[in-house]
């Protein structure tokens, strides 16, 4: 069995920087974040139509500034969708019946 060899210097982990975590642009890819998973669980109840997209932007301009923002892209992109698709459902069947197109 070897002895450890004590004489060598101690190598510290490599923790991120203070700096960088401090600095402007982590801030504002953070703030971004925030503003997209908001808007996506706004847009999840209520005017998805309109909070869904605005979910997606701030994803993006999180994203390029290094900051992971999937959850609000995710939403943006479900309630974009889902908004979308029950909007045709509304043109394409609900008014034609209520103005007496089916019959």
């Amino acid at each position: 069995m070897s002895q450890p060899n004590y004489n060598q210097p101690y190598q510290y982990p490599n923790y991120p920087n203070v700096q960088q975590n401090n600095s402007l642009e982590h801030f504002h890819g953070s703030k971004f974040k925030e503003k997209s998973t908001i808007f996506g669980v706004i847009g999840f109840f209520f005017l998805g139509i309109v909070f869904g997209p605005l979910a997606i932007a701030n994803a993006k301009k999180a994203e390029a500034l290094h900051h992971s923002a999937t959850l609000g892209k995710v939403l943006g992109w479900f309630d974009t969708i889902t908004s979308a698709l029950g909007l045709l459902v509304f043109l394409l069947i609900v008014l034609p019946a209520a103005f007496g197109g089916g019959h």
